[in-house]
């Protein structure tokens, strides 16, 4: 609606005076409070545990091989690796017969055992542990619920001095909305079901025989050794991402709370308001009104101007009553015509308002 026509039957001097001497004050906001929680580490774990999963099925291996000279004696098992140390090492033969039998005093044995204890191993073991502790530490803040709550309010304080009497005005208006962007309950069920899944696999590794097996190894710690291993082998590589990722993602806690505020203050609202002080101070003013002092006005001014009328003039009391009763019946018409009026003007009032606090509101939305 048009300011225009919604002040058109209001006494323009008597509106434009009170507002001078008006003295108001008016804020409206809208705010936003968000509490939101990082689930990007789901996704990354979830892609990634296949391929920690073939390292830890078939780690890499390696022969390890101890040499040692020990007593005859306690040798189990010649090997040529043995016969060639001894016929290098002379001082090592004890005695050698008529028929040539070489009697040694000391063999070379080797021992030779596979083991998993590499570095590419050890880094597996420090990753899967390091995920491990990661995973505990991010359910503790699944309790933590998102939310996202929005509140519009307007508040409008004015005071004024009319007729000798200090006027005060104040309005609040607000209004509240949880979860405006509530998350899909279908996304929230298949992400519960993808960090139980997630869980269960990293226990899963925990109790395998490799993990047991590397309980011992040397921690690796940053920066990763990039071995041809690592950089070229494709389990691997995404094994390493994973590392990375980690390392970044745990600078910052996941839960974020985030405040936003915008201003709902658009043109002509404090004039509007101050449109609709001025509608209550007057409605206040018909509501109070002392009617005995009505009455004492009528019995002083208008029975006092009849009998002056009368002194002077010949008086027809029967014309006198009639003219009476019609300026009555012209005044009470005019009087309920200015209060339908003033309840219009009352309505388009509040009516305009709500469209712009609508049309404001679904701007922001």
């Amino acid at each position: 609606m048009d300011f225009s026509l919604l002040v058109k039957y209001i006494p323009k001097d008597d509106l434009e005076l009170f507002l001078k001497k008006t003295d108001s004050t008016l804020t409206a906001k809208k705010s936003i409070n968000k509490i939101a929680i990082d689930y990007g580490w789901v996704d990354v774990l979830n892609e990634s545990i296949p391929y920690l999963d073939n390292i830890i099925r078939n780690p890499r291996r390696f022969i390890a091989q101890e040499e040692d000279v020990i007593p005859i004696e306690k040798t189990k098992k010649v090997s040529e690796e043995s016969i060639k140390h001894l016929a290098t090492h002379t001082q090592l033969i004890q005695e050698v017969d008529e028929d040539g039998t070489v009697k040694p005093l000391k063999l070379l044995n080797i021992f030779k055992e596979e083991t998993i204890d590499l570095y590419e191993n050890r880094f597996i073991y420090s990753l899967v542990t390091n995920l491990y502790v990661f995973l505990r530490n991010q359910l503790t803040y699944e309790e933590e619920e998102q939310e996202n709550k929005e509140e519009k309010k307007i508040t409008y304080e004015a005071k004024t001095k009319m007729n000798g009497e200090d006027v005060n005005f104040s309005m609040c208006i607000s209004a509240n909305k949880d979860d405006v962007s509530k998350e899909d309950p279908k996304l929230i069920a298949e992400r519960k079901e993808k960090i139980k899944n997630i869980k269960d696999v990293l226990e899963g590794f925990m109790a395998s025989k490799f993990m047991k097996t590397m309980a011992n190894a040397t921690p690796v710690r940053s920066p990763i050794r990039k071995t041809n291993v690592i950089l070229k082998e494709q389990n691997f590589i995404k094994a390493l991402a994973l590392w990375e990722f980690l390392e970044k993602y745990q600078i910052e806690k996941p839960v974020k709370r985030e405040e936003e505020e915008t201003d709902l203050n658009y043109k002509n609202l404090k004039q509007n308001l101050g449109v609709s002080y001025y509608l209550n101070y007057n409605l206040l003013e018909d509501t109070t009104k002392n009617d005995g002092e009505d009455k004492l006005s009528f019995g002083t001014d208008i029975i006092s101007s009849v009998r002056k009328y009368a002194r002077k003039f010949t008086v027809n009391e029967i014309d006198l009553k009639k003219e009476i009763e019609k300026e009555i019946k012209l005044a009470t018409k005019y009087k309920e015509e200015q209060i339908i009026n003033i309840k219009g003007i009352y309505k388009a009032f509040l009516e305009s308002n709500k469209s712009h606090f609508d049309k404001a509101i679904s701007i922001l939305r």
